[in-house]
């Protein structure tokens, strides 16, 4: 008998796992954490979420850290940028990036990124 490959046992697995759970698996919230961060808020954020300074005035934040604010607050915030986005009510070019980023992002994804986010700041 052939050997399973880990890829073809992990697509029913997970599959398994969705339909049962009847929503994401914990594994699967932290590999789509990661993927999602590192997609939507790294290039301004950074890898850690420590935000990135001004080159002109390093002792100021062009893009704020993310990683020491609180779950709720995270998820307030890109709901509201995804409003300004939808609305086109962004006051300056920062809210219009920051809108821009959330845009295509569900609420479900909104949510986990709001829980995985305040873990990089926990991280070596």
């Amino acid at each position: 008998m052939k050997a399973m490959s880990a890829k073809n046992f992990l697509i029913p697995f997970l599959t398994a796992a969705l339909i049962l759970g009847g929503g994401f698996s914990p594994l699967h919230a932290a590999v789509d954490a990661k993927k999602l961060y590192k997609k939507t808020c790294k290039k301004c954020h950074g890898k850690r979420g420590e935000g990135k300074k001004e080159k002109k005035n390093p002792g100021k934040f062009k893009y704020n850290p993310v990683n020491d604010v609180e779950e709720q607050k995270l998820l307030e915030e890109m709901l509201k940028y995804k409003l300004m986005w939808e609305e086109k009510t962004f006051e300056n070019s920062r809210e219009k990036k920051m809108a821009k980023s959330v845009r295509k992002l569900s609420e479900e994804e909104m949510k986990i990124l709001a829980s995985f986010i305040p873990t990089l700041g926990k991280q070596e």
